[in-house]
């Protein structure tokens, strides 16, 4: 069995093509990717923002995907209960999670919970790339020397084994450009 990481899916949502240059297929991608690379034996940990738009649209992507799936819910997720979630594919729900020493969770945290060595996060997507200033985002940079950015702009559209990501940041560029 493989602990695998994902986030920032944000299956069937149009307008991804183009804040973050995604392919215009990349929800085909994501599910080709997750398909290819988890067996159904496999967790994989998903750190927020699921899919948007209509639900007719995206509903049934979850429920097909292989593994034990965990949700961290993020910003486009949080309208909707754990339950739902895990009434909607998902095994577990929930905002954060502590696993392998590490604070999980979908937005950079400032602290790390329970004294673990890295905040696991999503949410930023390609800023290191993609986004301007002018965008009136966040600075091109992670506050804090611990904070680990997962990204699927930097993994290819593929899930990564948790301990390939941890041990590997500069790889997925994880801590920014320049690493």
């Amino acid at each position: 069995m493989n602990i695998y990481l994902i986030s920032d899916t944000h299956f069937r949502h149009e307008n991804m093509k183009t804040y973050c240059d995604r392919p215009s297929n990349f929800t085909e991608l994501l599910i080709r990717n997750w398909n290819h690379v988890v067996r159904p034996e496999d967790t994989i940990i998903h750190l927020g923002d699921v899919a948007i738009g209509s639900m007719k649209d995206w509903e049934w992507i979850v429920p097909s995907l292989p593994g034990n799936k965990i949700l961290i819910r993020g910003n486009h997720d949080d309208q909707r209960s754990c339950t739902w979630w895990m009434e909607h594919g998902f095994n577990f729900a929930c905002d954060g999670l502590k696993f392998r020493n590490c604070w999980l969770t979908h937005r950079p945290d400032t602290s790390r919970a329970g004294g673990c060595d890295l905040n696991i996060h999503g949410h930023l997507h390609n800023i290191w790339h993609r986004f301007k200033p002018e965008d009136g985002l966040p600075e091109k940079k992670l506050h804090q020397p611990w904070q680990r950015l997962f990204a699927v702009e930097y993994t290819d559209y593929m899930p990564v084994e948790f301990d390939k990501f941890v041990s590997h940041p500069k790889k997925y560029l994880a801590t920014g450009l320049g690493d």
